[in-house]
């Protein structure tokens, strides 16, 4: 399907590069097979090859050579290498089509940093959060709340650093316990729900959403603990707060993880590096040829911008006024009698020499087309 559609667009920019930098995981692998389709040369790089040089100038490494250009370079991470992953973006945001600025991967891979940055937006609801540095001020917040709650580590990925509280005796010993091992910890307001909402977001699209189910006795919907998922149909509200939770943080190819409570859906948080397995089988959609459709489109149509400046930037050196899509103004030369073209005109018009031509003449006109 998406072939078919890209074939002219595909034959004309022949020669553009994706790099996928990931563990080489399932999820990326689906992604880097997709990509094949679209991009004329698909690489994974291995995340752990990887190294960042910093003298006067940085220089990313793999495998001990500087990493090569690519147009696009899409990173996958789970939060140990979210460091690496905002070096690597900041060095090529301007290179190539980063589709995860350097910032994103800070903030999603820690809870207590994307509900800081999302409660900016005035769309977005979320649970209730606190998070303190001291433990004898945790302890002290805990006789204040409700139970149950729930306590979360920051950087916990795939439903794992979740823990349920259902009274002050048991959280303040989860918390004595974390302090042991110099571990913060987030608490949230407990929703009653056995099911939670993933939404993929590419773009200003969603490109896929499951509902997931707990399993008995326990709190989290997450299939990597066991959960089962059916399809979800996307409400406006839900695909408003998806869409702009994704450009909060600035990741163009993200995952959403939300709830339904009795005050409307809430985000629990952003998952950067989302795992697909799980959504493909229960949407029945090539979730990940729709990711790598989005990164071709969106490699495509910042590389027109780019030749387009370019382009502007060289009239401008030129001393060449644009003042239309192909209308150029400048001064016209002749040789015995003969118009000499500007360089730029037989560039911009794609003419060849040998080519056949059809010259059409009158008064303050010349028109020529290829024959």
């Amino acid at each position: 399907m998406f072939i078919n559609n890209q074939f002219f667009k595909i034959f004309r920019y022949m020669g553009l590069k994706i790099g996928i930098i990931s563990m080489g995981s399932k999820s990326s692998r689906m992604i880097l097979e997709e990509a094949d389709n679209f991009f004329d040369e698909a690489d994974h790089i291995d995340i752990r090859k990887i190294e960042v040089k910093i003298d006067d100038k940085t220089t990313v490494l793999y495998d001990g050579e500087p990493l090569k250009d690519y147009d696009c370079l899409y990173m996958r991470g789970s939060f140990r290498y979210s460091s690496l992953l905002y070096a690597i973006s900041e060095h090529f945001k301007d290179k190539c089509y980063v589709p995860l600025e350097a910032n994103s991967h800070v903030i999603a891979h820690d809870k207590f940093k994307t509900h800081l940055k999302l409660s900016q937006v005035s769309s977005i609801k979320m649970p209730a959060t606190y998070f303190t540095a001291k433990i004898t001020e945790t302890k002290s917040f805990l006789k204040t709340l409700n139970y149950p709650i729930i306590l979360k580590f920051p950087s916990g990925t795939h439903g794992k650093g979740v823990i349920f509280a259902e009274s002050y005796s048991s959280a303040a010993s989860m918390v004595d316990a974390l302090d042991v091992f110099s571990q913060p910890v987030l608490i949230q307001d407990y929703i009653h729900i056995n099911s939670d909402i993933r939404v993929i977001v590419a773009g200003d699209k969603i490109i896929g959403a499951m509902r997931r189910f707990a399993q008995k006795g326990e709190v989290r919907a997450n299939s990597h603990q066991g959960g089962d998922a059916e399809p979800y149909l996307v409400t406006p509200e839900v695909k408003r707060m998806s869409i702009d939770a994704a450009k909060k943080i600035k990741a163009d190819v993200c995952a959403i993880d939300l709830i339904e409570s009795d005050y409307g859906p809430q985000i629990l948080e952003v998952n950067s590096s989302p795992g697909l397995q799980k959504i493909t089988e229960t949407t029945k959609k090539n979730i990940a040829g729709e990711i790598a459709h989005f990164l071709f489109e969106e490699t495509l149509r910042r590389k027109d911008l780019k030749n387009k400046s370019d382009s502007k930037d060289l009239n401008k050196d030129m001393g060449i006024e644009e003042i239309g899509s192909r209308d150029l103004v400048t001064e016209l030369k002749m040789n015995a009698g003969r118009i000499i073209l500007p360089e730029f005109a037989s560039k911009q018009s794609e003419f060849w020499p040998g080519e056949e031509v059809v010259v059409k003449t009158s008064k303050g006109k010349i028109e020529i087309t290829k024959g």
